[in-house]
């Protein structure tokens, strides 16, 4: 089991005995310090019995890469330190990655209060990858677990992408995506849910809706890349962008709209500026 930190030892400290309590005893729980600027978070973890690994450069991918490498587990979960596993959580995750074939699966996110800026970790739908995913309505890396065997054959997650790296968004939905593409299956798991913990102002959920948007469009770039034909940037725009932004508005909920539209704008600002980026082996390369 692995939870990312990155200066938020506060949150870490309540996150680590929820995740302790979900696990078997022959579990491990990795707490990866993502070069936090202070010894808090190791000392929190640390204290609260996780094994800690230190990351010196930041990045969510680069810090679950470093994470899922150290152990030797054949089912690796993910979690974030402001999540809060529910009953069953570790279990559902083992049985449904017990089928060889099944390489990575996603379970619910679950807001512990309203908020007035819907961020894409509410809502969870039935659903299974395929060629022509919409992978916006993929899971979401709060709650997540690969086989290890599936990692291994993508190289694990893309560091280009996520909280902390150059695109900041659609790590996780990458990740999936290339697990299908490597002949695994990819599915939700309803009962594999986490709380998670809204702890952001308006002004930071917007940046968070922004850095979603950059990672959808470098993906939408990214899949078209790879010899997907579809318009996939204008179908992020439209399906996630516009057309919610107008139904928030309908029903009043203007804060969330405008998340939605700031989304699309940061659909756009990826997929401009990643359009003179390669792919090699399934992960982003920038220009020299």
């Amino acid at each position: 089991m692995v939870i990312c930190c990155r200066d938020r030892a506060e949150l870490l400290a309540d996150a680590v005995p929820a995740v302790l309590a979900e696990l078997g005893p022959d579990d491990e729980l990795l707490v990866v310090d993502s070069a936090s600027l202070d010894s808090d978070v190791a000392v929190v973890a640390r204290a609260a019995g996780a094994r800690v690994l230190r990351c010196e450069e930041p990045g969510a991918s680069r810090a679950r890469n470093a994470g899922w490498r150290a152990t030797s587990a054949a089912v690796v979960l993910f979690t974030d330190d402001d999540c809060r596993p529910l009953p069953g959580w570790r279990d559902a995750a083992v049985k449904a990655l017990a089928a060889p074939e099944t390489g990575a699966v996603w379970g619910q996110v679950l807001a512990d209060r309203e908020t007035g800026i819907a961020l894409s970790v509410g809502a969870f739908t039935p659903f299974e990858v395929t060629d022509d995913s919409d992978l916006s309505e993929t899971g979401h890396g709060a709650a997540m677990a690969f086989r290890r065997s599936a990692l291994e054959a993508v190289g694990g997650f893309d560091i280009s992408l996520g909280a902390g790296a150059r695109f900041g968004g659609a790590e996780d939905k990458d990740a999936f995506w290339r697990v299908h593409r490597a002949g695994f299956g990819a599915r939700s798991v309803p009962e594999m849910a986490v709380t998670h913990v809204v702890h952001r102002d308006e002004s930071q959920a917007r940046r968070v809706m922004l850095s979603y948007g950059i990672g959808a469009g470098v993906l939408a770039w990214k899949r078209a890349r790879l010899g997907d034909r579809r318009p996939l940037v204008r179908s992020e725009l439209w399906r996630h962008g516009l057309l919610p932004a107008v139904r928030w508005a309908r029903r009043g909920r203007y804060a969330a709209a405008t998340g939605a539209l700031v989304r699309a704008v940061g659909v756009l600002c990826g997929w401009w500026q990643v359009r003179t980026w390669s792919v090699v082996d399934g992960h982003l390369v920038p220009p020299a």
